[in-house]
């Protein structure tokens, strides 16, 4: 509390700030300002009445649920400790700092209060800033799981749902995908071997193994089984966190050696002095595979698209050569269905040669 005096047109005038912040909840805190009082006995008065009034105050919002970063807070500690399912710390850390972010203006809202109107704010703020669908989706999903939580656990009071649960989003066109095709691959493949291109072997082994970034970086020679010719893919590197860690998925599988990517990999076995298979670039280590492809396909004249899809061009091209599509789910390690029905429409295989049977041009008679 404070009572300050200043001047104003020639007169003397006192102003009161009153700030009081809850014992139980030093989160919860409640100020006031009055000014213009005319004498300092009438700012006193002023000044406990006021105090008064936010005490009574902070006792309505301490007999509310916990404000929503209370409720983020405690989320934070029980997903760590592992009680509300198996999150990695950069996953617990992603979380929270995307709610610190997003719905800061909710953060001392009781979470309880908190409805419709907040989450389509939280909605338009995104698109506002230009954000994809997949990215508001990824808040959305977070909001709810965080805000469900505080619910189950009895956090949340006297509501059933949270506040963009139901919120339709407005779909945007989907983008056919940037990969390359067969004859653009095998373009790339030549010219980067052609001009001793050091991410050649990375690339190569990208394209004939599917495997994601993380895991092409963190591949030793132990997880090469030439006799049995195949690679197992058991972990991952992570730059954020410097460390090799698990695969994406969480589990490891198994990737077969083909007579080209065998071949490729013994080549590399003879020149190789390090535990792992791959070239260690400056570039590689700071996350800037998908400029230094994206360079490469330039300056071939072909299309410019990113290192992951390296990754789709592997699996397209296993599906449009018969490989079935349970198999290329298991090599690439997706678990998802749906990713795997995205693939099988690029690569087309459903529709192949659904439309032969239309015979009518050549049946057309002669007038």
């Amino acid at each position: 509390m404070a009572i300050n005096s200043y001047e104003k047109d020639g007169k003397q005038l006192f102003k009161v700030y009153v700030n009081v912040r809850s014992k139980n909840n030093p989160k919860l805190r409640v100020q006031k300002t009055v000014s213009d009082l005319k004498s300092l006995s009438l700012a006193r008065r002023e000044e406990n009445r006021i105090y008064l009034e936010l005490g009574k105050k902070i006792l309505e919002m301490e007999g509310r649920c916990d404000s929503w970063e209370v409720v983020i807070e405690k989320w934070e500690i029980d997903a760590k400790k592992g009680y509300i399912g198996s999150y990695s710390p950069v996953t617990i850390m992603d979380h929270v700092a995307s709610m610190n972010n997003w719905t800061r203006s909710w953060l001392n809202s009781p979470a309880s209060e908190l409805n419709r109107s907040h989450g389509r704010d939280l909605i338009k703020r995104m698109e506002a800033k230009g954000k994809s669908i997949s990215f508001i989706k990824k808040v959305k999903n977070t909001v709810n799981m965080i805000y469900n939580y505080g619910i189950e656990e009895g956090i949340i009071c006297g509501v059933t749902q949270s506040p963009v649960y139901g919120i339709k989003l407005h779909h945007k066109k989907e983008k056919v995908p940037d990969i390359l095709s067969l004859e653009e691959i095998k373009t790339l493949l030549y010219e980067a071997k052609r001009l001793e291109h050091p991410w050649y072997p990375i690339w190569a082994t990208a394209l004939l193994t599917g495997m994601r970034n993380g895991e092409l970086y963190a591949l030793e020679w132990d997880d090469v089984d030439f006799e049995n010719e195949f690679i197992r893919v058991s972990k991952s590197y992570n730059k954020r966190t410097n460390e090799i860690k698990s695969t994406k998925a969480g589990y490891w599988r198994n990737v077969p050696l083909s007579p080209e990517l065998k071949k490729l990999l013994i080549e590399l076995k003879c020149k190789s002095d390090s535990n792992f298979i791959l070239p260690r670039s400056r570039d590689w280590r700071r996350g800037a595979q998908s400029t230094v492809l994206k360079t490469f396909l330039f300056g071939i004249g072909l299309p410019k698209v990113k290192f992951h899809a390296l990754r789709a061009c592997f699996a397209t091209q296993l599906l449009a050569k018969g490989t079935a599509p349970a198999i290329v789910m298991k090599i690439c390690g997706w678990r998802d269905l749906k990713t795997m029905e995205f693939y099988i429409r690029v690569a087309g295989v459903d529709e192949k040669g659904a439309t032969d049977c239309l015979e009518i041009l050549s049946q057309l008679k002669k007038s």
